[in-house]
Order: C-alpha cells, then structure tokens, then sequence
C-alpha cells in the first residue's frame, strides 16, 4: 500500500513540475517586438501636421525665437565673462540655469539643425557657455520692421522631407509706419500692402514635429 502511495505522490509531482509552472501569460519574441517598434515609428514619421497642430508649435516657437531676436533675457549685470572682446552676463531666467537647460528647451520647437546653423550659427555670438556650464547672453538685440501690419498662415502641406507651411506677411507702403492692431486674417483691402511669404519648414525628429526654418515677420 505504501509502495503504491509512493507511486501516486511521484506521480503528481512530475505532473505539477512539466504542467503546473506553465505561464498563460502569451509571450512576444524579439522579431515581433522590434517589428512594432517599427510600426510605431513608421506611423509616427507618417503622421501629417494639422492646422491647429501647427498653431500650437508655432506658438510656443514664436515666443522663444522673438526673446532670442527682440526682447532679450533677464541677466546679472555682476556675473558677466569676457569672451573674444565681447562681455556676456550671466542668464537669471528660472527656465535656464544654464546652456543644456537652454537647450533642451530650444529642442521642444526646434530641430538640431536649426541650432546649430541658426540659434547657434558659428557667426551667431549671441549666446555662449560660461562658468558651471552657465548660459551667457550678450546684451543687445534688433530693431522690429515699423511697417509691418499682420500676417495669414497657410495650410501644412507634405513635401518629400516633412512638412511646410507658408505665411504672407503684410507691410504698409506708403512709407509711414503702420499704427493698427496687426491682424492675422487677410485684409478687406490687399492692395493697400506690400506683401512677403515665409515658408516654414517642418522635419520629424525625436518623434516629433520641429521646425528646421523659422521666420520673424518683423
């Protein structure tokens, strides 16, 4: 009887050890996973840009590339470095403690390309990495086109690298500065205005849509 007893326990316990361990957990091999890692990105490079998609980027671009061009940034006048001849004080502003912080920043809108032949140009010395990696800026920035009116964005069209969005820009030309509320739908009167177009041009990078050109109206 104990013999038999043995036979059973020895029984149930092969059992347990070739069938009861099993995951039903269903399993993904490293073929399929790779193969969606590449749907996914095909999908994402495939996505086009919508209007209001557009907008927002544009937005969000348009007030750090205006700060970079025209407005300046909160800055020491105590921390300041001597850089070629030219003084640089330290950036105050919370959002860059210093040039990576900077950049990171930068690279939400903008591609690496656009820093680094733009923003970053090696003939651009507005900006400079100074002590601790700290972002300096050189004091100083352009005058804005008196005669700009307003502005109407186009639609994004696919072209064969991304995407591109043309805007026509509108300036007075009777030679006095324009003193209305710029506009950004076209005027009743056309005619009244000399008109530029910018086209911005838009790349995938990192997953996601950068703008490799970008245009101030004024």
């Amino acid at each position: 009887m104990k013999k038999k007893l043995a036979i059973v326990l020895s029984c149930a316990l092969a059992a347990t050890l070739l069938f009861g361990c099993t995951s039903k957990e269903p399993t993904t091999t490293e073929g399929e996973t790779q193969q969606q890692k590449t749907t996914t990105e095909t999908d994402a490079a495939d996505s086009e840009l919508t209007a209001e998609q557009f907008q927002t980027l544009y937005d969000g671009a348009f007030a750090i590339y205006k700060q970079i061009v025209l407005e300046g940034f909160e800055m020491s006048t105590t921390d300041i470095i001597d850089v070629d001849g030219y003084t640089y004080n330290r950036v105050t502003d919370e959002r860059f403690p210093d040039m990576e912080a900077f950049r990171t920043y930068l690279g939400q809108y903008f591609t690496q390309n656009m820093m680094d032949t733009d923003i970053f140009a090696e003939n651009n010395i507005r900006f400079t990495e100074g002590k601790g990696g700290g972002l300096y800026v050189l004091d100083g920035a352009r005058g804005t086109n008196i005669f700009y009116a307003g502005y109407v964005m186009g639609e994004p069209v696919k072209t064969d690298t991304g995407m591109s969005v043309t805007a026509t820009a509108y300036y007075t030309k009777d030679g006095n500065p324009y003193e209305g509320e710029t506009f950004t739908e076209a005027p009743a009167d056309p005619s009244q205005y000399e008109t530029t177009d910018y086209t911005f041009n838009l790349v995938q990078e990192d997953g996601q849509w950068k703008f490799d050109t970008f245009h101030l109206f004024y």
